[in-house]
């Protein structure tokens, strides 16, 4: 396991497309009439999605998986294809995910340790769109209302309880964890709409 690297090629480069993505996604159209609001966006989604996958990564790390983030070519079109739709007003946040796998075990990863990697990446969102709420409060500024928006938004949607997103590993796991995660994620995206 030690001779695993921390980041592979792929690894790098499929993030960094997703962020990329992710961040025209969330400033479309706006970005058109202000260029800056890319570099907004760009660090709001940088934090908040790669703060969100690395958590996964981390915790299944930890519990003894393979764990490396891909990239989901289908995923990247449906988040600019529903941006451009909708211009902007629904993102669709997907373009990838963390996989994992036992290094010694060939059977399915426990459905425990499945909800306890998923919850990983909400938890993080949480955390940081409670944080940028609170510096909103204390300082009034768009970059620290955009960033707290897009980490509630990223907890919400991945709280779907849907296919392969979040929402429904946590809620196969632990349903008390999941309707915790889902009631400080919904409170925090409602503030973020007032700031």
């Amino acid at each position: 396991m030690e001779n695993i690297p921390w980041f592979s090629g792929r690894e790098v480069k499929d993030i960094l497309i997703s962020v990329l993505v992710l961040s025209f996604v969330f400033a479309y159209p706006e970005v058109f009439l202000s260029p800056a609001f890319f570099l907004y966006s760009l660090f709001a989604v940088g934090l908040a999605f790669m703060g969100h996958e690395l958590s996964h990564r981390y915790v299944a790390r930890r519990m003894g998986y393979w764990a490396e983030y891909q990239m989901w070519g289908q995923g990247i079109l449906l988040a600019l294809l529903f941006a451009i739709i909708t211009n902007g007003g629904f993102v669709f946040a997907a373009p990838g995910a963390v996989v994992f796998s036992s290094y010694w075990a060939f059977g399915r990863p426990e459905r425990s340790d499945v909800g306890r990697i998923g919850i990983a990446g909400i938890t993080f969102n949480i955390i940081l769109m409670y944080a940028f709420l609170g510096l909103s409060f204390l300082i009034s500024n768009p970059i620290l209302s955009l960033a707290a928006f897009i980490n509630g938004w990223l907890a919400v949607f991945n709280l779907i309880p849907f296919g392969p997103l979040d929402g429904a590993k946590v809620l196969s796991w632990n349903w008390r964890a999941w309707l915790a995660a889902i009631s400080l994620a919904a409170a925090g995206l409602a503030a973020s709409f007032l700031m």
